[in-house]
């Protein structure tokens, strides 16, 4: 027959208790769980040192470049809050002859400190297109600042491009609707923001 230990007991309201306070395993369980949060939110940090920036500047006209897109905007100062508004157009030649439809087509606009560090993004996503109707690409946004955010703030771009030969058809590649069309070669590109 097993013997019981007293210390192991499963019984609360026996004579016999652990050693340990419940208050110490409390204490011990919070603060698990304090670092536990802290090394998530860590693991949260996105940065954008990596992209080309620019500074706020209220009311001025602005371009950052990059390899397959380039972004110009302007700031609006806004009470407590700050607006970015513009547009986004491809580079000219960026992208091969034979890519003549958008699958997909992301832009992401990032708030961001002097040290690189994401504080605010947005991301717009644009329907399916043909390469060249998208004239421009117009974008909104307005970015909430934090009293504690002091020095200068900076925006910078990202983006996600999937283009390819031509537009899926979406009968099928013998019209017959069970098997989406071939879209040929594709072009997959992207820049944005790293998570630290």
């Amino acid at each position: 027959m097993p013997v019981l230990s007293p210390l192991l007991s499963p019984f609360r309201g026996n004579a016999v208790s652990s050693r340990r306070p419940t208050g110490c395993r409390m204490l011990a369980a919070l603060a698990v769980l304090l670092v536990c949060t802290g090394l998530l939110a860590g693991c949260g940090k996105q940065t954008v040192g990596h992209l080309a920036r620019a500074q706020l500047q209220p009311d001025t006209p602005q371009t950052v470049s990059m390899q397959y897109l380039r972004f110009t905007y302007r700031v609006v100062p806004l009470r407590e809050s700050v607006g970015v508004r513009g547009q986004a157009s491809l580079v000219p030649g960026a992208l091969p002859a034979w890519a003549t439809w958008y699958e997909q087509l992301t832009v992401m606009v990032y708030l961001s400190d002097a040290s690189g560090r994401v504080l605010d993004a947005e991301e717009y996503d644009y329907l399916p297109r043909a390469v060249g109707d998208e004239g421009s690409l117009p974008f909104e946004t307005r970015f909430y600042l934090d009293p504690d955010d002091q020095g200068p703030l900076y925006v910078s771009f990202g983006y996600r491009m999937v283009a390819t030969e031509h537009a899926p058809n979406p009968d099928g590649p013998n019209g017959s609707g069970s098997e989406p069309g071939d879209v040929g070669r594709s072009l997959i590109v992207g820049e944005g923001a790293l998570d630290n």
